[in-house]
């Protein structure tokens, strides 16, 4: 049984992946994207939190704890990928400006695409990883999806209309059904992790990036809110990529995976409580 939902893992993985990415693209004008990205100074906070500060604290958080290199991998993935689709649900959650969202979702994830295969490397010694083997996977299957999308939204906006719904029903389904056979095929992977104290790092980490994006708000409520949870929410499907395609341990998917669902329970709580204070706030940045 557990190796059929193994396998099930490596048919959905790129099916959640693709299907996510398409969605985006077919629910984000270009135009409203862009508006977001001229914020200069913003742009350049989410960058440092994201891919200078948040990587740190992932390192001294494994310094201060080490762990078997499987645990350690999946950790430092979870660290290195920003750009989370999820962010636009967090955001519309939030009650602010889902446009906002989707410009840091892609600013992040452009940079992901090129800085997580040079920078895993350096961080994980001893692992060798195909540095354009996984630029190239990240770039087909995040970057092309939304383009398509995008494209398809300007240029065929009723086919869009019609699809879109589908296309984040198949991303939905896919997203549970990653998430389920991952659990139920490693559960004795999941197990041997839980009394590791790697899952108690995942979410110290959380906790610490969402404060670290938050004060690069500069005070500002929606720039804080939606850079906290930019921060904190890390790349899943682009750590699957990683994850599936360059280690054959499955420890790395299954840590990875618990970061991530645990961090999306907190984050979608801090989300909820953030809202209080907000009135679908449609303030451009």
């Amino acid at each position: 049984m557990f190796e059929f939902f193994r396998s099930l893992v490596q048919i959905v993985a790129p099916i959640f992946v693709v299907s996510t990415m398409l969605n985006v693209g077919l629910t984000q004008k270009l135009s409203d994207i862009t508006r977001h990205l001229t914020n200069y100074p913003f742009v350049l906070k989410m960058l440092l939190a994201n891919f200078v500060f948040a990587p740190l604290v992932m390192i001294l958080l494994l310094y201060l704890a080490p762990f078997d290199p499987a645990l350690k991998a999946g950790l430092l993935i979870f660290s290195l990928c920003a750009g989370a689709p999820f962010l636009i649900k967090l955001t519309q959650t939030a009650k602010h400006e889902m446009a906002l969202g989707a410009a840091v979702m892609m600013l992040l994830m452009v940079v992901t695409v090129v800085y997580t295969p040079i920078v895993l490397p350096m961080v994980l010694s001893g692992i060798g990883v195909d540095a354009w083997a996984v630029a190239k996977s990240l770039l087909l299957q995040l970057l092309v999806p939304i383009a398509v999308g995008m494209l398809a939204a300007q240029f065929l906006p009723d086919f869009a209309k019609r699809v879109q719904p589908w296309v984040g029903w198949i991303g939905n389904i896919a997203l549970y059904t990653l998430v389920g056979s991952t659990l139920i095929g490693y559960f004795p992977n999941m197990v041997g992790i839980l009394g590791t104290g790697a899952i108690l790092v995942g979410l110290v980490f959380v906790a610490a990036a969402f404060g670290m994006g938050y004060m690069m708000g500069a005070g500002k409520d929606h720039l804080q809110d939606v850079g906290g949870l930019a921060t904190a929410q890390r790349n899943t499907a682009a750590g699957v990529i990683i994850a599936v395609q360059n280690f054959t341990d499955p420890n790395v998917l299954v840590m990875l995976t618990l970061a991530n669902m645990l961090g999306i329970v907190m984050l979608l709580l801090i989300a909820k409580v953030l809202s209080r204070d907000n009135k679908v706030d449609l303030e451009t940045v």
